[in-house]
């Protein structure tokens, strides 16, 4: 889990992007840490400058994309510190983004923050994870099986 909270069903997603599942498959937390922890080990592909999201690809080629509350785009980076460097590689748990947790609480239209796979063309299979509270670095959130390679 990228954060430790609660977690949110995609479908209650204030947001018709997410809870359609225009962008992908996933799960929601609403957050109770102030790190953004990467959930898995991998390049950090995208890490949008205003710091209220980030993407992952694993070495398998899945895309997580981990966005930090709903309409956050709109507080121009304020409350968010970047602390990693896109194109690297960071490990399950290594902290990408910190947030200041009052302040978004205070300014953001919500707080609940997807994490979806973007390319759901290579998942065979994907499950939230059973709990509703989760920990941060600690607990699985999704379980996601990938499509074997069209070469086997």
């Amino acid at each position: 889990a990228p954060f430790s909270g609660k977690t949110v069903p995609l479908t209650e997603v204030p947001d018709p992007v997410f809870a359609r599942k225009m962008v992908g498959d996933g799960v929601a937390i609403l957050p109770e840490s102030d790190l953004l922890l990467s959930p898995v080990g991998g390049t950090l592909t995208h890490l949008f400058p205003t710091g209220h999201a980030a993407g992952i690809t694993t070495d398998e080629g899945l895309e997580i994309l981990v966005h930090i509350g709903i309409n956050t785009v709109e507080l121009k980076g304020d409350g968010f510190t970047v602390l990693a460097t896109p194109g690297k590689r960071v490990e399950a748990g290594e902290p990408i983004i910190r947030i200041d947790l009052e302040k978004l609480q205070r300014t953001a239209k919500s707080m609940v923050s997807p994490v979806v796979v973007t390319n759901m063309e290579r998942v065979a299979k994907i499950k939230p994870a059973a709990s509703s509270a989760v920990r941060a670095g600690t607990d699985e959130l999704l379980r996601v099986l990938p499509k074997p390679p069209k070469d086997q």
